[in-house]
């Protein structure tokens, strides 16, 4: 029990938070109603694990070196951080359903009105 604590802890600690709020609100609000749940939040995850860290270690100058070392780390500890990936998918399609039942709670058609 302690390791999934351990594992839930470290999938949306509190650094990681704020982006995943974030790629979670924006692929909600941009996805159309018809699009698969599931299918746009390992899209979300391709970018939280891979594209942002990466894109992140450009922008503040990092050497080319380096970055191919963090893509290195990444792929070779894939299955040590298999639950985390796990977890955190999990709660991004969460919180993009949890987005897209609000956008369409908000944009909803109101209900016709009982004839009196």
């Amino acid at each position: 029990m302690q390791d999934l604590q351990y594992i839930i802890g470290i999938g949306f600690s509190g650094a990681d938070l704020p982006r995943a709020i974030i790629l979670a609100f924006l692929f909600a609000m941009f996805a159309k109603g018809e699009s698969n749940l599931w299918k746009v939040g390992l899209l979300a995850l391709l970018i939280d694990r891979t594209v942002w860290p990466i894109a992140a270690m450009g922008s503040s100058g990092a050497e080319i070196q380096s970055i191919y070392a963090a893509i290195g780390g990444m792929a070779k500890s894939f299955t040590d951080d298999l639950g985390i990936y796990i977890v955190r998918y999990i709660g991004l399609v969460l919180m993009i359903g949890g987005f897209r039942w609000m956008r369409s709670a908000i944009h909803g058609i109101p209900g016709k009105a009982a004839a009196a």
